[in-house]
């Protein structure tokens, strides 16, 4: 009968039942293959060895001791094989010593089962320099093993298995049936650690290789796709493989199939052209990358010259060693070979099976995390008539600590063993789709995205999240999937904080996300009585108390709150002063395992529990960063980071010096717009016009020291700081730092603050007044509090004083300083080593009077020369046209100047360069006069020579009658639609949006000169658009 278990498990316990020994050799960072087994046992001695130079010596030494004077082997088992569980890097390493063995014929046999994995070494595109240490298959080091088995005259065979039902078979029964020495091949992280119902299979008793493998249906080769097909992949039955054949099933590609190689020794090539569509003309075949051929393309090759057909082309498949290429990666690949367009993929999901799939931290002891494992279990009960398979995945460097969880229910008898669970998870969305520790998994993963979500997904976030808090919690990427999934959808997305239900009722988390799970996978029409029920049949459940059950089944039906989709959460973020913000680069959708099993090691220093769980920050003494200083190797520092700027950040940044900070309006004016340059020399810091320069911004030091001394915090302590960019390092900074640079402590804070303080509140009254307004009842109060009052983190933890998060709390729960970005107000080429801005400092009252300040134009504001200021550079629309002699008509609004000044500069070094360049029309627009011309006597003297052809200038309040940017447009309409129809010309405008309906308007006007309707004038500015002729940068 099968048991629900892992490929591993069953190889091991059937090694150890038919084998005289057993041999270990894995250096599999976690959960070594073989590491589960006794090393004695009633059954056969267990030899765990290292995988290094002569790893086979004891192995040889023992095969010979049995074959000729039984020592080393029990008594009556002699005669029985000896096993081998070994990775690929100590496959290859055993090769030379099964070389050396005594003939087959006077010694046992021996079964050397070999699970493929390995970690890569690739360097990672996030950290440079820094490898993946993602895990692969091997699979050139087990190739290029055979090949040298194969040539040194070895006699036994080589199967490779895709599934861990292949794989099985081929461990025991084949295994016992062949009765020489066999290599089983299969994929270490997905095969060898899918649960699945595996039993051993029964031997038959056959003579040969040949009689064996027809005996046990194991083919040399098998194919899939279309019997026409001209082109053909070449694969060893492998993960590569298995993703290979899903991307020809799910996108019915006719023209190219796969052909699976299942024995590579020995080898057969009348079975290779037997299994191959009469139809091939081009075979290619699987090699590493950057390899003209290797071991398996050199067998093909060989067969098909010895075969003389000609019109078979035999080509190389490179594929690279140190990633998995996805279901998706294969089929865009496939459509190239095909010379077709990639189609979409169809589910490869059963019609009678369901998918649910978990994301969670792992190595949470009692957490929610081991539930998919529970559940497997439970759904494998011989009464249940459903067939679970659970493929569990890990990252141990995100986060502490991720997995995956993907859990296939199939109906009994009918469960599939042609695709992977890998498989069925990159072509389907599952029916459920659970997120637990939601703060940790957002930072590292996006499980929510067109790929992994669709419109019958129920998903979970189980997290201390309100409806309110998707919207700022939930990142933009995830955000917008769920709007642009929600039209039609019967889907439906939940929140429910399980830990709180847990407490609240003295149960397990565990039992809570268990319970989470029926209800929601069960039909919604199921009543409490027969949930009830159910779940008392089940193991987790079957020992409980029926009243208790009922509680708690009722207290998480309360509990479970349906979440809205609304469509404002695909508007894309703005801050608090309404720029538009950077959207964050999407994270990957589908976990990049680096280990086989969870994290099983930990710094010195566990990381703290958080609220939402996950990786916290840590309040040390000095001593905790002069130990790391100290003993580098321990804490597996990076000692070249000390040069780095700031690592925590993934964009490069530059250390440049404030040369000048010149004040343009007058001291009596209301507002402070000023000039400011930075030196560049010796930096490496490039720009082009247009571009914009991001400013990290310093909190007032005056003011974060008043805050910390209130607060009762040390500003010299250590505190260990999780990167936000990079959840594998932790920073190491003194509380005043962290305060002043990295935390936006007098920034405004979401609803979910107020919530999250609500749990520290010691006053009942307060408690009771942060949850109100965190509450949707409250929201008018917060809306209030956010946007009159405009309250800060600093604000809130001083209205609410009995509420004292920890620094540790702090650091987690208040947003870090975002860089701010400014239209660079120069042209490199025409001031060189040096970058230049134009800023007006963002100062206002709230209406108790409260002074408030823009913290990144006050912190530039203070700016003196000589003072250091780490920058960055960021693309933007502004650019320059591709010709230097197309026109330029540029209308900029107070600050929104700063593009255009650099646009000047730039054509003024354009024309020194005795370059032909195009007329230059320049509008402005701002108060007075004599306060606000930015930059006038510049650009009276471009006037002057002739750099700037014309000038409209409209001060709006030097007049009883307002004058604006629009008026002056108006009155040059013919001038205008020369430059922008006739001569094709660029029109950009910088500045704020009110006057954009305006100066569209305008420029309607303008091309109706040319006797256009307005229908038309409309028209054509829509083309210039798309011609990137008509470009805005507003604010």
């Amino acid at each position: 009968m099968a048991t629900l278990q892992t490929l591993h498990t069953l190889i091991e316990q059937d090694a150890l039942a038919s084998s005289s020994a057993v041999f270990t050799y894995d250096s599999t960072p976690s959960a070594p293959f073989g590491s589960s087994l006794p090393s004695r046992s009633a059954d056969a001695r267990v030899y765990p060895m290292q995988v290094r130079a002569g790893a086979g010596s004891a192995l040889v030494g023992f095969v010979e001791s049995a074959a000729y004077t039984s020592k080393g082997a029990s008594e009556g088992k002699a005669d029985k094989p000896v096993a081998v569980l070994a990775g690929s890097e100590a496959f290859l390493a055993l090769v030379p010593s099964l070389l050396a063995l005594p003939e087959q014929s006077k010694r046992p046999a021996l079964n050397v089962h070999v699970s493929t994995q390995t970690s890569s070494l690739a360097a990672s595109k996030e950290e440079e320099g820094e490898p993946t240490l993602a895990q692969v298959p091997d699979l050139a080091a087990v190739l290029a093993g055979a090949k040298q088995l194969r040539e040194g005259g070895w006699q036994g065979a080589v199967v490779f298995s895709e599934t861990p039902e292949e794989a099985a078979v081929v461990g025991t029964a084949l295994a016992k049936d062949a009765g020489k020495d066999l290599v089983n091949v299969f994929d270490g992280l997905t095969a060898g650690r899918q649960l699945a119902p595996l039993a051993p299979a029964s031997a038959v008793g056959a003579k040969n290789f040949d009689a064996a493998f027809e005996a046990h249906q194991v083919p040399y080769f098998s194919y899939a796709g279309s019997s026409n097909a001209s082109k053909v992949l070449v694969l060893p039955a492998s993960t590569y493989s298995a993703a290979a054949k899903a991307a020809i099933l799910a996108s019915s590609t006719e023209d190219v199939g796969v052909l699976t190689v299942r024995v590579l020794q020995p080898w057969n090539s009348q079975a290779l052209f037997a299994a191959l569509p009469k139809s091939v003309k081009n075979l290619f075949v699987l090699t590493e990358e950057g390899e003209a051929s290797g071991p398996l393309f050199e067998e093909v090759l060989e067969s098909v010259l010895e075969q003389g057909d000609a019109a078979i082309k035999v080509r190389a498949l490179p594929v690279k060693a140190e990633s998995v290429p996805t279901v998706q990666d294969w089929a865009a690949r496939i459509a190239k070979i095909a010379g077709i367009k990639a189609a979409s993929l169809k589910s490869l999901l059963p019609a009678h099976a369901k998918l649910a799939v978990w994301w969670d931290l792992d190595s949470t002891s009692g957490s929610t995390e081991s539930v998919p494992s529970t559940l497997a279990h439970t759904f494998s009960a011989p009464n249940t008539a459903v067939s679970a398979k659970l493929q569990v995945t890990y990252d141990n460097f995100r986060q502490g600590g991720v997995q995956h969880a993907a859990l296939l229910l199939e109906q009994a008898g009918k469960a599939s063993t042609e695709s992977t669970v890998a498989s069925v998870v990159a072509t389907t969305a599952p029916s459920l789709l659970y997120i637990g520790a939601p703060q940790s998994v957002f930072k590292a993963y996006g499980p929510i995205s067109a790929q992994t979500v669709d419109k019958d997904t129920r998903v979970v976030v189980a997290g201390n999240w309100t409806a309110e808090d998707f919207a700022t919690k939930l990142p933009y990427a995830q955000r917008k999937a769920l709007v642009d999934i929600a039209a039609g959808s019967s889907g439906h997305v939940f929140s429910i904080d399980v830990d709180k239900v847990a407490k609240a009722h003295g149960v397990a988390a565990s039992d809570v996300a268990e319970i989470v799970f029926w209800t929601l996978y069960l039909p919604a029409s199921i009543s409490a009585k027969e949930l009830v029920a159910l779940l008392a049949q089940t193991p987790t459940f079957a020992d409980w108390n029926a009243a208790k059950l009922v509680e708690v089944i009722g207290a998480v039906r309360n509990a479970l709150l349906k979440v809205d989709v609304v469509p404002e959460w695909a508007d894309e973020p703005v801050d608090e002063e309404g720029n538009k913000v950077d959207i964050p680069t999407a994270l990957p959708p589908v976990l990049v395992p680096t280990a086989a099993g969870p994290n099983a090691f930990r710094t010195f220093a566990d990381p703290a529990p958080g609220i939402a769980g996950g990786t916290a920050a840590q309040k040390h003494s000095w001593h905790h960063a002069a130990h790391r200083l100290l003993f580098p190797e321990a804490f597996s520092l990076d000692t070249t980071f000390e040069n780095k700027l700031r690592p925590d950040l993934p964009e490069k940044n530059y250390l440049i010096t404030v040369s000048e900070n010149r004040r343009l309006t007058p001291d009596t004016y209301d507002r402070n717009v000023f000039h400011i340059e930075f030196s560049t020399a010796g930096t490496g810091l490039k720009y082009a016009v247009g571009e914009a320069l991001g400013i990290h911004g310093w909190n007032d030091a005056d003011e974060v020291r008043e805050f910390l001394e209130w607060y009762g915090l040390d500003p010299e302590a250590v505190v260990n700081l999780p990167s936000r960019h990079d959840h594998s390092r932790v920073e190491q900074r003194t509380i005043f730092q962290v305060f002043q640079q990295n935390l936006d402590i007098f920034g405004k804070p979401g609803k979910s603050f107020y919530e999250t303080l609500s749990k520290y509140a010691t006053n009942k009254a307060e408690e009771r007044a942060l949850r109100f307004i965190a509450s949707p009842e409250g929201s008018s109060t917060f809306k209030k509090m956010s946007e009159l009052e405009t309250v800060t983190y600093a604000d809130i933890l001083r209205q609410f004083p009995s509420a004292k998060p920890t620094v540790e709390d702090l650091v987690r729960e208040i947003e870090e300083i975002k860089p701010r970005h400014y239209s660079i107000a120069s042209s490199q080429n025409f001031v060189g080593d040096s970058v230049h801005l134009l800023i007006v400092t963002v100062e206002w009252q709230t209406p108790k009077g409260s002074p408030r300040y823009g913290q990144c134009t006050r912190y530039l504001a203070g700016l003196k020369p000589g003072d250091k200021v780490m920058a960055s550079i960021k693309p933007s629309v502004m650019k320059l046209p591709p010709l230097d002699t197309q026109p330029i008509v540029m209308a900029g609004l107070g600050t929104g100047a700063a593009p255009f000044r650099a646009f000047i500069q730039e054509r003024a070094w354009q024309r020194a360069q005795g370059r032909e360049v195009g007329p230059l029309v320049y509008y402005f627009g701002s108060r007075y006069r004599a306060q606000e011309y930015l930059y006038g006597e510049e650009l009276e003297a471009y006037l002057q020579e002739g750099v700037l052809s014309h000038m409209g200038l409209a001060f709006s309040r030097d007049t009883d009658k307002k004058v604006y940017i629009q008026h002056k447009i108006n009155e040059d309409g013919e001038l205008l639609a020369k430059l922008l129809e006739d001569d094709n010309g660029l029109f950009t405008l910088c500045g704020p949006t009110w006057p954009v309906p305006d100066v569209y308007e305008a420029l309607v006007k303008a091309l109706q000169t040319k006797g256009w309707s307005t229908e038309k004038a409309q028209a054509r500015i829509e083309e210039m658009k798309e011609e990137e002729r008509y470009v805005l940068e507003v604010y």
